[in-house]
């Protein structure tokens, strides 16, 4: 993850897409809650702990190999593609 960092300085330069009340499932290195969220489901494919159910409050970023959200209705993110 660290390497597109060192070629690809601007946040977002992959793709990004946008998550609201539903399910968004690929490969990001980074989610921006819009909105504050307490997504259903969180699957950061790197990280120890629970990421579901814990509520984030807007402007949260969290970075990781996240493989898939769930969000509820009302919800909004932006998924950062790898």
């Amino acid at each position: 993850m660290g390497k597109l960092f060192l070629e690809d300085t601007a946040i977002g330069r992959m793709g990004s897409e946008i998550c609201t009340g539903s399910t968004v499932a690929g490969s990001f290195y980074a989610v921006q809650f819009i909105t504050d969220s307490t997504p259903v489901t969180f699957i950061v494919a790197d990280g120890t702990g629970t990421y579901s159910g814990v509520t984030y409050p807007a402007g949260t970023i969290v970075y990781g190999d996240i493989n898939q959200i769930r969000m509820a209705p009302g919800e909004t993110s932006i998924l950062y593609k790898k």
